[in-house]
């Protein structure tokens, strides 16, 4: 077994050395945070660091999915044509134009079970989007998340896995107006602007 000495008061760091490596390790701390951890898990990026490395679009994201399914926050989007409730079957078109930074909704109320086919596309330019769902009682923020990214379309088919609204959430990150069209055909009780 080997046995350690105690170190003399010589060996040990000074005061004054262990200040300096306290205030040394603070301001790396504060340069991880500012350049590293807020544009990854918040989309801020004071230095712009963040965004040459790729890691602001991965906190733009997440900032996303915290406050989407939150209509109070959310300003209204312009509708090109005024939709009303529709009976089943459709199909149904929603077009409306996101301002930069903008986000709205679109969903269909249905039944658990009920399906609809879907397509939606941009006029031109990507934006953050989330198909998600929430039950028909639900409570606060409680939704279910079944797909995320950003796309200038998509289309494809949906079943509802529960009674309750499902559809998605946009928001344009770009610095000008993007116009999203968005139609859908099948089994659903209503299909419009969440206001």
């Amino acid at each position: 077994m080997t046995k350690f000495s105690t170190p003399s008061a010589d060996e040990l760091p000074t005061t004054r050395q262990l200040n300096r490596a306290t205030l040394f390790a603070a301001a790396a701390a504060a340069v991880i945070l500012v350049t590293i951890v807020l544009p990854a898990e918040y989309g801020r990026d004071p230095t712009g660091i963040g965004k040459a490395f790729g890691l602001t679009p991965m906190g733009e994201m997440k900032r996303d999915e915290a406050i989407a399914p939150t209509a109070a926050a959310r300003p209204t989007a312009e509708v090109a044509a005024a939709v009303p409730a529709v009976a089943r079957g459709g199909p149904v078109e929603v077009r409306l134009t996101l301002q930069p930074d903008q986000g709205e909704e679109v969903k269909a109320t249905m039944k658990a079970g009920e399906a609809f086919t879907y397509r939606w596309s941009t006029d031109g330019g990507a934006v953050n989007f989330e198909l998600h769902g929430e039950p028909k009682e639900a409570v606060g923020n409680e939704y279910t998340s079944y797909e995320k990214g950003t796309s200038t379309g998509a289309d494809g088919s949906f079943r509802a896995p529960f009674d309750g609204t499902h559809g998605w959430y946009w928001r344009n990150r770009s610095a000008k107006p993007v116009t999203i069209t968005v139609t859908a055909t099948g089994q659903f009780e209503k299909f419009a602007l969440v206001e």
